[in-house]
């Protein structure tokens, strides 16, 4: 049975990706697993959290059970009084344990099977901690399974649009026949997209595109196919416009891991769309785009 982690911190924000998972979980028929991941010497003053009680380590992890206890109460309580007759109804699962949360992250997903993850945009006013900057960051570069992050409020309508972002390299076609199958779900449209050099050559480019929709699997035969090329020089500008402006209701792209000097001077497009998200974005971890990914 196909399972999605949904990682919490019990703050407003990851309450609201909770629910919101809860509903995609309904609609692509994929059980839930909870899972908060506490970290006994986190004693930031910043936390909106409430403190955790002193004490050993029994008590971090009671805490962290009741709260996870509660949370899944409500969303069962929901299930209960707003599924329709014959609507799929999820299993809700739940976990606590104690960090590092890379740790963390790489057992689950690979313990579990889980077909994707999901966290919540973290506070612009640097209040909630479990999913501020590096964090989110620290999931998505060790998730062995896409990462699904939803802004806060933004309430779940469905994905009939999804825009692929792609480099157009060979890796893209395997990405593509994992989103298939989350796509039929939705009956969705898939824009793959494309953010090149405002004077790139076009017959090279074209040549590009061309060689990307040859190295399809031949199984992947969607009629609601199409490409568009967005002219910017920056690539993060170029998505977050097509975001922004366009009726997409999911972004999709390749998060590759990168080394210490281009992440202190180039930054990473995954990380600012992170920050600024408009719509959900769904990021495919790099490492395995040469391994077997997930059908959605």
């Amino acid at each position: 049975m196909k399972t999605i982690l949904v990682l919490t911190d019990f703050s407003i924000r990851a309450e609201h990706a909770t629910f919101y998972a809860l509903k995609l979980a309904q609609k692509v028929k994929a059980n839930l697993l909870l899972c908060n991941v506490f970290d006994i010497a986190d004693t930031r003053p910043e936390s909106a959290i409430a403190p955790w009680p002193a004490g050993n380590f029994e008590n971090f992890e009671e805490n962290s059970n009741n709260n996870m206890a509660e949370l899944t109460c409500r969303l069962n309580i929901q299930l209960k009084n707003r599924t329709a007759v014959g609507e799929f109804m999820p299993e809700i699962k739940h976990c606590s344990r104690p960090g590092p949360l890379s740790e963390a992250i790489i057992e689950m997903t690979s313990r579990h099977h889980i077909q994707m993850a999901v966290i919540s945009t973290h506070s612009a006013d640097g209040l909630s901690t479990f999913l501020l900057g590096d964090h989110a960051n620290e999931i998505i570069e060790n998730a062995q399974c896409p990462v699904l992050i939803v802004p806060y409020q933004l309430p779940f309508s469905g994905f009939k649009k999804i825009a692929f972002a792609t480099d157009l390299t060979h890796s893209g076609a395997d990405i593509l026949h994992s989103l298939y199958g989350l796509s039929k779900y939705f009956d969705s449209e898939i824009l793959i997209t494309h953010v090149t050099a405002e004077r790139s050559a076009s017959t090279e480019e074209r040549d590009i595109i061309n060689g990307f929709f040859d190295s399809r699997p031949a199984d992947v035969n969607y009629p609601k196919m199409y490409y568009r090329a967005i002219r910017n020089k920056s690539i993060a500008a170029g998505l977050s416009l097509l975001a922004e402006q366009s009726d997409i209701d999911l972004l999709v792209l390749v998060h590759r891991k990168r080394n210490l000097f281009q992440k202190l001077f180039e930054g990473s497009v995954t990380h600012k769309l992170a920050d600024h998200l408009s719509k959900p974005m769904l990021v495919f971890p790099g490492s395995r785009v040469q391994a077997e990914l997930p059908v959605l």
